[in-house]
């Protein structure tokens, strides 16, 4: 069994509700080829087992803390999963997790990844029968004006990036540099955890794209866009609509649309928008408590806090 199997068969009987691939350990390679530190940390103490997979964090003066993206996982509680952590990071400012159960004493920091998400469940029958009428509708209307569903890889990130960019411009987010979206699909080519480009085309034109990760049993849509042209042909609920159909084909379980504003926002949320449209697929709405922070030096984690105060950061 190559470490890679080890890793990621203690990992499984212990994912949370999403976004268990960034504790695959494809993905701690993955973070390593962007230059962080990764530790992988398993221990079955008398308490409960603690599982986690942590990426080193610089901060200035030498100092670093630690990250646990949607971790630390694990039978133990809260108290033991801290302690056996604090035994593997000697030096650190602190913790940042990102728990599938509520940490007491905790600090509630600024979201790293989704608190909340939209799941569509692939395992059972009628998968579109279960969407929202409108979004049915889309789906058969892109269909019927043709647009098609493109499969691809790192020769196609050029085309990704145009996409981005232009729905970064219409919807002012920044994007992350090209060269991470490369070594993301180079490294994630094979095991627990894989990524993905998916276009839909019509006319000869991508109207739409997303970037796919396919872990655990879980599609994830990690990243998306879409054109500001012929919106009216729907393509991108035809490109979601052929993914699941793809996914549910392949074994896989579920279909996580990876973020929506919190229940009972309003209309004035940046996320609104997006979110209705994923809500259309399904009401699943599925939570997690978010982000966190555990100090291991009041000093500086203090530092820290009051440097991204001064930056205007939570």
């Amino acid at each position: 069994m190559t470490a890679a199997e080890q890793w990621n068969d203690r990992v499984r009987p212990h994912l949370p509700p999403f976004g268990g691939f960034l504790q695959s350990y494809e993905w701690g390679e993955f973070q390593e080829a962007l230059g962080f530190k990764v530790k992988r940390i398993f221990e079955e103490t008398a308490k409960g087992t603690v599982v986690a997979q942590i990426i080193e964090q610089p901060m200035p003066f030498g100092k670093k803390y630690y990250f646990a993206p949607k971790g630390p996982l694990g039978t133990a509680s809260p108290t033991v999963m801290i302690d056996v952590l604090r035994k593997h990071v000697p030096g650190a400012a602190f913790l940042k997790i990102e728990p599938a159960v509520k940490f007491k004493k905790a600090v509630p920091a600024s979201e790293r990844h989704p608190e909340h998400t939209v799941l569509v469940d692939l395992s059972t029958p009628a998968i579109f029968d279960r969407m929202k009428p409108k979004t049915r509708y889309n789906i058969r209307l892109a269909e019927k004006k043709g647009v098609t569903i493109r499969i691809a890889h790192e020769e196609a990130l050029d085309e990704f990036m145009e996409i981005m960019k232009e729905t970064a411009r219409r919807d002012g987010f920044a994007l992350h540099l090209p060269d991470r979206y490369k070594k993301m699909l180079e490294i994630l080519k094979s095991g627990e955890c894989k990524a993905f480009l998916a276009f839909a085309d019509f006319e000869g034109q991508s109207l739409a794209a997303n970037l796919m990760i396919d872990s655990f049993g879980t599609r994830t849509y990690l990243h998306g866009a879409s054109s500001n042209e012929m919106r009216n042909v729907m393509a991108p609920y035809a490109l979601h609509a052929h993914l699941m159909k793809d996914a549910a084909e392949k074994g896989l379980t579920a279909y996580d649309f990876w973020g929506i504003a919190p229940p009972g926002s309003s209309e004035d949320h940046p996320w609104a928008g997006i979110t209705r449209f994923k809500l259309g697929f399904s009401e699943n709405v599925v939570s997690m408590p978010g982000t966190y922070d555990i100090p291991l030096s009041r000093f500086w984690y203090g530092l820290y806090k009051t440097a991204r105060k001064l930056r205007g950061l939570k």
